[in-house]
């Protein structure tokens, strides 16, 4: 009996220790600082420009932006697009300011609203942002600097959980290249064939944040292609409500953009 109970002891204090470290890899996963790095090539972007680069990082929510994963950019981007979520309910305003002062020492940044912006409380959040000199793009457009004169804009679509979003506002605007950024990947709907859009950065999903199996909630965040051209769903840099990941890391990606050549 007592040889029986010392056994029974040994398997749970195994399934304990397994239980641990696989929750201490889901914590390394959640926190990562993968740079993905992405080449596009585009018929219709504006040789003259030459190459336009993006950091793009969506879902930043609690996390505070690392020193590492900026010490891993090839260069400074031409501009740094958020794609929603900065922010939620509960985390310090400070620490909000200081993700944005890091990332404005290498480049504009760009961003849109996500749903869980709001609960930071709007008036306190567009103070920061006005102060540490982010563009919030609501349902309006960002013209890349070019030298060439060219029209580069970057459509910053509202968060389309409120109704708060007006894409047909931001494609009425005259663009030479025109990139949609918007938190909720289902803008895509609303884009087809015709729509003179050849990219949208989104987030939102998390890639399902925790994936058994090949399984989650939503996707893995991908390139799709779409009728319009591509459309980039990032698992996003941090989390929401556990601060585990699995099967779905934590991501940010370096985009560059050149035209396409003919060979």
């Amino acid at each position: 009996m007592i040889a029986k109970t010392g056994e029974t002891m040994k398997i749970a204090a195994a399934a304990a220790i397994a239980a641990l470290l696989f929750l201490c890899y889901m914590f390394w996963e959640a926190h990562r600082n993968r740079l993905r790095r992405l080449n596009l090539e585009y018929a219709d972007f504006p040789a003259e420009h030459g190459t336009l680069t993006i950091l793009f990082i969506s879902d930043i929510h609690r996390r505070s932006i690392s020193d590492k994963l900026l010490r891993g950019l090839p260069q400074k981007p031409d501009v740094i697009c958020i794609g929603g979520d900065l922010t939620e309910k509960g985390v310090p305003l400070e620490r909000t300011r200081d993700n944005l002062k890091k990332l404005g020492k290498i480049g504009q940044v760009v961003m849109v609203y996500g749903n869980n912006d709001p609960e930071a409380g709007l008036p306190n959040l567009e103070r920061i942002l006005a102060e540490e000199k982010t563009v919030l793009l609501r349902n309006e457009s960002y013209e890349v600097p070019s030298a060439s004169g060219k029209r580069i804009h970057i459509a910053g679509i509202d968060e389309m959980k409120f109704g708060w979003d007006r894409l047909e506002a931001c494609l009425k605007q005259p663009a030479d290249f025109r990139i949609v950024l918007c938190h909720n990947p289902d803008i895509h709907r609303q884009l087809n064939e015709q729509s003179d859009v050849r990219l949208v950065l989104s987030g939102h999903t998390h890639g399902g944040q925790i994936r058994l199996f090949g399984f989650g909630l939503y996707e893995k965040g991908k390139l799709h292609r779409r009728a319009f051209g591509d459309q980039l769903i990032s698992n996003g840099y941090g989390t929401t409500q556990l601060p585990l990941r699995l099967n779905a890391p934590a991501e940010a990606h370096f985009i560059t953009i050149t035209g396409k050549k003919n060979h």
